[in-house]
């Protein structure tokens, strides 16, 4: 499992580490009781860190929380 290989957030920069940890994010699925606006909104999680977060959620098959305010 590509999630165990990677140790996830440990292959992202220390201040995203921090701040997922902060969340209560140490596994690769934690990241879908969030939306991806929550997420980009953490400290250290700039556009790089969202690419790899995104690329293994899509690998994983697992997806953000989906933000229904978006929607009305």
């Amino acid at each position: 499992m590509k999630e165990e290989l990677k140790f996830f957030p440990k292959y992202l920069a220390i201040p995203a580490q921090r701040s997922l940890a902060k969340e209560g994010i140490a596994k690769l699925y934690d990241l879908s009781r969030f939306t991806k606006a929550e997420i980009k909104e953490l400290r250290g999680i700039g556009p790089d860190s969202m690419t790899k977060i995104k690329e293994d959620m899509f690998e994983q098959q697992i997806s953000f929380k989906v933000d229904k305010s978006a929607y009305q």
